[in-house]
């Protein structure tokens, strides 16, 4: 009786191992599909299709395009060439390697990620995905006219608000010039707070 009692926990035993391993491969495949064919661990930093249409560029994608364990930008085509080619330029100049897939098992919101040759350690609150940029002027409780004006002229006043919260968008705004008032320019944020306003 004894035996049967433990062939039968070695069989149990040796079931919940075959469940434990496929599980874990499918979880594993999952995550690839979600990752455009990428181990989540392999993954430096990914981009959503709606952050790829915004103006102006992630610099955190820059900046993992920069990193030592890079090995390649993996980007889906089902984004827009106009939306993505910038970060294929980007890629192109720090010399790291690019492909676009098509696969139809890839589900999700991910267009574009940056991928390491191995498993990498991520620091605490280092999110995968890069957070929006409107996201970040929420967080930083900025008015939405802040993340519409990207890629526009600003005030002095705004321009140092910009650079002291949310420095590394700093570079998506341009300042507002002497010509540029001159010939009637102004600075959409201070029209949509009514002034030098932080909002």
């Amino acid at each position: 009786m004894r035996t049967s009692v433990n062939n039968y926990n070695n069989e149990s035993d040796v079931m919940k191992f075959v469940e434990d391993v496929t599980d874990r491969a499918v979880n594993a495949q999952v995550e690839k599909n979600l990752f455009l064919g990428e181990y989540k661990e392999r993954i430096i930093k990914a981009l959503t299709f709606e952050e790829i249409k915004e103006k102006g560029i992630y610099y955190e994608i820059e900046k993992a395009l920069e990193n030592k364990d890079v090995n390649k930008m993996v980007i889906s085509r089902h984004a827009d060439f106009n939306d993505i080619k910038k970060y294929i330029e980007i890629a192109k100049q720090k010399r790291v390697p690019y492909k676009m897939i098509d696969n139809l098992v890839c589900v999700g919101q991910i267009a574009l990620v940056v991928v390491a040759k191995d498993a990498i350690v991520h620091e605490a609150g280092d999110e995968i995905v890069v957070t929006s940029k409107l996201e970040k002027c929420h967080l930083k409780h900025l008015p939405d006219i802040y993340f519409e004006a990207m890629e526009n002229a600003v005030c002095d006043f705004h321009l140092d608000i910009i650079k002291k919260e949310m420095p590394e968008y700093a570079k998506n705004y341009k300042e507002l010039t002497f010509m540029d008032k001159l010939f009637g320019s102004k600075c959409p944020i201070c029209q949509k707070l009514g002034g030098k306003k932080r909002g």
